[in-house]
């Protein structure tokens, strides 16, 4: 059977999605100037890494459910439907979660590099969960048998 082609693009949104939270985390631990909002110099940098830090687990689950998607989806296997699914639910609480955290705590002000960066990461991920579940939705019924 073949694959519909926009189940090739969710399948490469698939392995962004993996290949983009991996890297987040390795310039969090590594390099943290790179994607980090805050530095230890900031009065706020105690609460903005507390709050960073809750986030390795559930970041780690939308990952490994968009990788396995991406195996499932590639083998045309139902699995790997409802493994994107849930790393595209899982997309739309992390880009609310960002998005509610950075509006409260002013993460936007001053609005500087690190500033758009954060903003370019939260839109990035609020678009990513919408576009999946739509174009999964679209295919469902040549995906799931």
């Amino acid at each position: 059977m073949n694959r519909p082609r926009n189940i090739n693009v969710v399948m490469g949104i698939g392995v962004f999605t993996f290949i983009a939270i991996a890297a987040y985390w390795f310039f969090w631990f590594v390099v943290p100037g790179v994607v980090q909002s805050r530095t230890p110099a900031d009065a706020d940098y105690l609460v903005y890494e507390t709050y960073e830090l809750a986030f390795p687990l559930p970041d780690a689950f939308v990952a490994i459910s968009a990788l396995v998607g991406v195996v499932g989806l590639s083998r045309m296997k139902d699995w790997g439907f409802l493994a994107m699914l849930l790393a595209a639910g899982g997309a739309f609480f992390l880009g609310l979660e960002d998005l509610l955290f950075d509006l409260e705590n002013q993460m936007f002000v001053p609005f500087n590099s690190a500033a758009g960066i954060e903003l370019v990461i939260v839109l990035l991920i609020l678009s990513l969960g919408p576009i999946m579940t739509l174009l999964l939705w679209k295919h469902r019924r040549d995906l799931i048998k």
